[in-house]
């Protein structure tokens, strides 16, 4: 793929991002974000999902590519990365924003449930960031940022195995950015509370208590979660590493409790 044929070799390289989980609510907007930054993107997803994306591909036909990738397979992942070592030969900057979610009472959760929200939340998502690691170590440096939830900190019956993989996905973060840092990677997560576009169910009584406790008084729009993301990822940011920014409307400071 000629990334760059056209480009002055005068000029700046255009930056080189994936995300992950490209055809969810909050990784299409991010996909978005960074396109009118000024990026090329890679879009890994499920091959069933490619239809999803259809929209970004045609309206960016030479500044995005899709790449199916699931995160549940770890050849896929390995695949998925070396396709863009293959075509760009660097990467700049990778956004998580792939994830499950199910909600069960602890004590109904088999382990079959258990191990599916933990193969894509968390071996999934570390497996992917290593990947991009290495690419990035290579390349002397780049932006991992996870897309964990509010869930990780703060969270309400029947959430068990979901918040149990984002507050290990912000753990990681802390870790990433302790170990990643003396090789210029900078690692940072957004924990969103309810988005509009995001996988809870919009008409649920865990969405209402959110909102409700949300002194904005709304959900946030994927767009918002983006802004946050696309900061962290870009070149702009010289000297946040191992932070989490709360996406929540101010949720998290209130005294309510959030669902």
């Amino acid at each position: 793929m000629p990334i760059f044929s056209t480009m002055n070799t005068q000029e700046v390289p255009m930056r080189i991002t994936v995300v992950v989980g490209a055809a969810g609510g909050i990784g299409s907007a991010i996909a978005e974000a960074l396109l009118e930054s000024g990026d090329f993107v890679y879009l890994f997803d499920l091959e069933a999902s490619r239809g999803r994306l259809v929209s970004i591909l045609d309206r960016w036909p030479d500044r995005s590519a899709f790449v199916s990738c699931d995160l549940a397979s770890s050849t896929s992942i390995d695949q998925a990365f070396a396709n863009v070592a293959d075509e760009s030969g660097r990467l700049d900057a990778c956004v998580n924003a792939a994830g499950v979610i199910r909600r069960e009472r602890f004590v109904d959760v088999n382990r079959h449930d258990l191990e599916a929200v933990m193969a894509v939340n968390v071996t999934g998502a570390y497996l992917a960031l290593q990947a991009a690691t290495r690419l990035m170590t290579a390349n002397g440096g780049g932006r991992l940022v996870t897309i964990a939830s509010a869930h990780g900190l703060r969270t309400t019956a029947e959430r068990s195995s979901y918040a149990m993989s984002k507050g290990a996905i912000l753990a990681l973060t802390r870790a990433l950015a302790v170990e990643l840092g003396p090789q210029g990677i900078l690692v940072n997560a957004v924990a969103p509370g309810p988005v509009s576009a995001g996988m809870q169910d919009a008409q649920s009584e865990s969405r209402r208590l959110w909102q409700a406790a949300t002194p904005l008084g709304r959900v946030a729009k994927a767009s918002e979660v983006a802004q946050a993301a696309v900061f962290l990822a870009s070149a702009s940011n010289t000297f946040i590493s191992g932070d989490t920014l709360i996406v929540d409307g101010g949720a998290s400071a209130a005294l309510g409790q959030p669902g």
